[in-house]
């Protein structure tokens, strides 16, 4: 069997890394439209060919001079199109456990998850091409769309595309903002959902399992959690609060509504507790604490 251990991987620029995105995603001039064009076909061709194809295009990115590289070991078989764009659980188990020594400092940056994807494409763990396999369908490959794209000269679906790799790859936070690492990138996302939930089911004496798999459910607490903490409700992002929040809302049993009520419901809960954060420190009160006092609030 391959020996697919990564002793060392270098960690680009951040700076450099959301420079390539930039040049992806500008819209040009009437001057230089053309070339921006080119350049974008010119990378999914990339994807397209695979592996050395694809890290060419990124030659001349400058290593990060505060971190230099890490080291990991992941899982010794390459990951599918599907575990890319909408991973199992079980692919999401194994995502944050290859790196749950990760300090969270990195973890929040798209520069970490573009360089450890890149060394994954390195190491033939990830085939570039099935980073634009569509989050919300199963009916479609990556390559199929990108082939669609650069064969009928498809500007829309090109663009789809590119988007589509870049959130993979590692976040797109010129879209996004800062939630973009939490949401669209897959491997990402799998390793926040692991960590809080390590982090509630210890706070909270709950089962890990069943921490995880609340904050998979579609359009509930992950999404809206993330939303609220990083750009409307900080306060929601306290471990303190965060662990009772959380808690709370899986004794609401969310899992036996429909998804839009779920988000809505979600929404309605989480602007409760800021409302009671406006004239409460939250944040100075144990988990069991303030679970006493969201017990109060209906869900």
């Amino acid at each position: 069997m391959q020996d697919t251990r990564i002793k060392e991987f270098p960690l680009y620029s951040a700076a450099d890394l959301t420079n390539r995105r930039k040049s992806l995603l500008e819209k040009g001039s009437n001057s230089n439209k053309a070339d921006v064009i080119e350049n974008r076909f010119q990378f999914a061709k990339a994807a397209e060919a695979g592996g050395d194809t694809f890290l060419s295009w990124f030659e001349g990115v400058k290593v990060d001079a505060q971190y230099s590289s890490l080291s990991f070991r992941p899982k010794n078989r390459p990951l599918t199109g599907q575990e890319i764009a909408n991973p199992p659980i079980d692919t999401e188990y194994d995502n944050y456990n290859i790196l749950k020594e990760l300090p969270p400092r990195l973890a929040t940056g798209p520069f970490f998850w573009t360089s450890y994807q890149l060394e994954m494409i390195r190491q033939a763990l990830v085939d570039p091409a099935d980073l634009a396999t569509p989050i919300k369908s199963i009916n479609q490959s990556g390559r199929a769309r990108l082939q669609k794209a650069i064969r009928r000269q498809n500007l829309r679906i090109l663009d789809e595309c590119i988007r589509t790799i870049l959130r993979q790859l590692g976040g797109l936070p010129e879209v996004r903002g800062n939630v973009s690492v939490f949401v669209d990138c897959r491997l990402s996302r799998a390793w926040w959902r692991g960590h809080l939930s390590h982090q509630i089911a210890e706070d909270m004496n709950l089962d890990l399992e069943n921490v995880w798999l609340h904050l998979r459910l579609p359009d509930a607490t992950w999404d809206q959690l993330q939303q609220y903490a990083v750009k409307r409700l900080t306060v929601v992002g306290d471990r303190n609060v965060r662990s009772a929040l959380v808690a709370r809302l899986m004794e609401s049993a969310l899992d036996q509504i429909p998804s839009k009520d779920r988000r809505l419901r979600t929404q309605a809960f989480i602007a409760k507790v800021g409302a009671r954060s406006a004239y409460q420190a939250l944040g100075a009160l144990t988990p069991e604490q303030n679970l006493s006092i969201f017990r109060e609030m209906e869900v």
